[in-house]
Formats: C-alpha cells, structure tokens, sequence
C-alpha cells in the first residue's frame, strides 16, 4: 500500500504542468466585422476634397478657399483663401504634407509642409503660370503620392505636368512638359501615385479621347503621347480611373444612354490608336478601379445602381458585371480602397428623396448605410478604405467616416482555477477562470474543452463573470484521473484565440483524499492500540 500512494503521488509531479499562465495563440476565422462610423461633420459648401492615402488628413476647397483637416476633428487646422480666384479643385498627398489647390483662371495654389502650417495662410509655397482660358476643375488636377508631380487637365487644349513640386518656390512657375493633342476639352486627368505614368480624357473634335503617357516623369517640352484611343470613342469621356501601375486605364462616356465603360489592359505597352481590351454598355456617371486594376466599380445618377466586374485584367470583349447593388437608386460618385474590398458611394433615392452613405463588399454586402442631412456628391477614400470623405454643394455637406474592420482575435490573458492544481481531490468540482477582452468588436463567447485523456472531448460553455472574467465548472473525478483543457475565445467578427494554439495545455491531476503523511498519522493511533492491548494482556 505504501508503495501505490507513494507511485500516484510521483506521478502526480510529473504529470502536472504550470497552472497559471499569460500567452496568446492564434486561430484565425475566414469571416471579419466592419463598422463604419460617421465621426464628424462641418457645415460647408463643398467644390471638391481629397483624403491622404494615410488617412491622416484632408483638403477641401469651396468659395471660401482651402481648408486643411487633421482627420480626428471638424475644425480645420489651416485655411487659404486667394484674393481674387474661387478654388475649384484640390489634391494632397499620401502624407498629407503637400496640398495643390486649381482655381478659376487656371492657376496653381501649391503649399508644402502643410501637416505644420496653423492659422490663416497668406501665399501658397508657389503658384504657376495661367493655364487659362479654362479653369482647373474637380477632376482634372491629380498629384503623386510623395507630392512631388502634379498634373492638370481641363483648361483647354493641354494637358500639364509639373515635376519637382517639393523643391518650388515664388510664382509663376512653368510646367516641366505640356501636350497638345489636337483635343477640344480635357474632362478628366490621373497620374499614378510614383509619378510614372498619366491619363486623361475629354472631347476630341469628333466625339471623345483617352490619352496615355508612360515614364511621365523624366519627359519635358511638348512630348506626344504613348498611345490616344480615339476612333473608338464616339461620345464625351466625362471620368476615367488610373491603376498605380499604369497597367490598366478605365473610362466612362456621357452617352446618350447607354453609355459605355471601357477598359485598356496592358496601358504601358499599347502604341497608336488602342481598342478598349473590353467594354459594357450602362448608364454610367463615375468610375473607379483597385490599385492593380484587376476591380472595377461603376455608379450612375439614372437610377442605375453600383456595378461591379472581378479579374478585370483578363477580360477581353463585351463584359457583364458580377452584380449590380443599390438598384433604383442614384449614384452620383464611387471610390473603392486599393485593395477592391470595400466600396463607398453617397446616393440618393429619387422616391423618398433621402440621403444616404452607403459602404459596400467587394461580394455585394451592404456593410453600411448611414442617412446624410444633405446630397454629398463626391467621395474620398484613403488607400485602406478606413477613412472616407463626402462632400457636397448644400451646407453641412462635408463629412468623414472611420471603417474599423475587426481581424484581431481576443486575448485571453489570464488563466486561472480554484482550487489550484495541487490540491484537487476527488470529491473537488474545479472552476476555471480566464480573463478574456476585444477590443475591436467584442467578446462573443467563450468555451472550456476538457478530456480524461480517454480520446472524449467534452465542452463547457463560460459564463461571463466579473470584470472580463469568464468561469465555468469541471465536475469531480475520481482519484488518479488527469484533466486536460483548454480555452476558447472568440469575437464578435468571429475571430478566434485559443490556449491550445501554442502548444499548451492545462491540467491538473486528481490526488487521493489522504496524502501519505495524514495516512501515516491516521494509521499510527490504529497500529498502537492493538499492541498496548496485547502488552497489557501479557502483563495479566
């Protein structure tokens, strides 16, 4: 017998492992949650905004001038207003640090070291010759990424590119190159965010142009393009969109309707008078595509709803899109995040007449929709879709949303039981304790799975406790028995955190109800009795 207790209590030292833990393991879930929320407003006509692809900051220009944001509040940090001209259009880069703003007289307004500037500014960093007789309007003033090219369509005849925008200073400025194309009107311009390439379309002299020019940024003078798709083209293009690798170029026309979007794979190598690689026939009136242009998104104000095409790359010929959302509602503006997961476009429904933002998957889900006081009719989106601007012509028409999407499991911090893994006998019923937070969406539940070790997994639901503290009970064993378990913790996006992930376990070893040393001082009252009995029988 004393051999037995002394073995099980052997056993029970090797067999018990460390109780008390803090470590986290990983098991992601496909599925994750976005919230979008409205995060402030400002009551101001709106010509156009432009969000930095950090999210960190936007510009926004009305009869006023230029305004300048930090993100987190509706009050602006600076403002700029000419002494003559309105600002029709503006452009910042991914940092935030450069803003280019275009009037009505064809001028440039460019300001360096924006994210310092505090007040009300007097003079941009510099300005640029007249480019007139037309204005620089929404549409047709874009920047690169590091701020330091810019690119203006829409004044007339040309189209202008400025180079080393970071390092000039005083008026006057002159454009590093200008083409004239025998256009009539440019309706639309892009450059990709390194500066490499360009795109732009508008009305030619016999119905509409896209014009494309590669390695933008080392030509100067009066280059010609590297390819202008024209024959094609029967109708006014009114937008087009760039991919960042100059490899795909989309465009909408004005119709009549239907009209048509069109779409030019492989940009950088095509020469002459390229056919769209494919096209489908709508009711389009914005346009935009993913980063690599593999995702493109359309909307229109004729009732026409969100369109949507996937692998766009490697389509060829007459396209049907792979859904179409929002039907009966009118779309007056489209942005998709670089990554062609998330779509936002502000509408409006012609029968009740409301307002609303509505935020969209790339598989068609309505993730959103949040009702606007007032019609915002373009949209701004950051390069990873968390921070949106909307804007409009009405009064308090200028809004900024946050998009949080949730693909962080919980963490599970501490793990705990009572009564402690030394000292769990057989009459004991265990309660397991762990402390469990998210965050970002939230706890959804949060399991026990336990197994003698026999194969049989068994699964306890915790129950929330206090504080973040989760609990449940394991039944009572009998002696001998080990206990394995472990925790699982999941959100409410469905992402999930488990202590099994690592490589660990808990557990804890059923030990008999009397150690050897309460054994030996049971026994010994047992053991003495009979002798002194029999020493006393002796004696008689």
């Amino acid at each position: 017998m004393k051999r037995k207790i002394v073995l099980t209590l052997t056993l029970t030292i090797l067999l018990s492992t460390l109780l008390y833990m803090k470590f986290i393991s990983t098991n992601p879930a496909n599925a994750t949650k976005t919230t979008i929320q409205l995060l402030w407003t400002n009551p101001m006509q709106v010509h156009d905004v432009a969000v930095s692809a950090d999210g960190n900051y936007l510009a926004a220009v009305n009869d006023t001038g230029l305004c300048y944001f930090d993100a987190d509040s509706p009050n602006p940090i600076w403002s700029y207003q000419p002494e003559v001209d309105t600002l029709l259009s503006v452009a910042i880069s991914a940092d935030g640090d450069y803003v280019v703003a275009g009037d009505t007289n064809g001028y440039l307004h460019y300001f360096n070291q924006s994210t310092q500037r505090t007040g009300s500014q007097t003079t941009p960093t510099w300005t640029s010759i007249g480019m007139g007789p037309g204005p620089v309007e929404k549409g047709t003033l874009d920047m690169s990424a590091n701020g330091n090219y810019t690119v203006v369509g829409g004044t007339g005849i040309s189209i202008w590119y400025y180079a080393g925008c970071t390092a000039r200073t005083g008026s006057g400025q002159t454009p590093t190159w200008n083409c004239m194309a025998g256009v009539s009107d440019y309706r639309t311009v892009h450059i990709s965010p390194n500066g490499k390439y360009v795109a732009g379309g508008g009305t030619g002299f016999e119905g509409g142009f896209v014009i494309f020019f590669k390695d933008a940024d080392t030509l100067e003078g009066n280059p010609s393009p590297t390819w202008m798709s024209q024959s094609q083209l029967p109708n006014l293009i009114t937008e087009l969109a760039l991919s960042d690798d100059g490899y795909a170029v989309a465009a909408i026309d004005e119709g009549p309707i239907p009209s048509t979007l069109y779409y030019w794979a492989n940009a950088t190598n095509l020469t002459g008078d390229p056919d769209p690689t494919w096209t489908n026939p709508g009711s389009f009136s914005c346009v935009d595509i993913s980063g690599n242009g593999n995702t493109v998104v359309t909307g229109g104000i004729n009732l026409t709803s969100v369109h949507y095409w996937a692998n766009a790359r490697t389509r060829e010929g007459t396209q049907t899109e792979d859904w179409v959302n929002l039907t009966e509602i009118n779309i007056y503006d489209v942005a998709i995040s670089k990554d062609g997961s998330i779509m936002v476009v502000p509408t409006m429904d012609p029968l009740s007449g409301d307002y609303s933002a509505y935020f969209l998957t790339a598989d068609s889900n309505i993730i959103g929709n949040i009702t606007l006081p007032e019609l915002a009719k373009m949209v701004s989106m950051s390069t990873a879709g968390t921070t949106v601007a909307m804007a409009g012509p009405g009064y308090d028409s200028l809004y900024l949303f946050k998009i949080e999407t949730d693909s962080t499991p919980p963490s599970i911090n501490d793990v705990y039981q009572q009564p402690d893994k030394n000292n769990v006998y057989p009459t004991d019923t265990v309660i397991v304790f762990a402390n469990v937070t998210d965050d970002q969406s939230g706890v959804k539940q949060v399991t026990l799975n336990y197994t003698t070790g026999n194969g049989t997994w068994f699964t306890q639901t915790m129950e929330f406790y206090i504080s973040d503290i989760w609990n449940t009970t394991i039944p009572a064993f009998s002696y001998c028995t080990t206990i394995t378990y472990i925790i699982i913790a999941e959100d409410n996006a469905n992402n999930i955190r488990t202590t099994e992930g690592m490589g660990f376990a808990l557990s804890y070893h059923v030990i008999p109800e009397y150690t050897l040393p309460t054994l030996m001082l049971l026994l010994t009252p047992a053991t003495l009795l009979p002798t002194v009995a029999y020493k006393r029988k002796r004696k008689q």
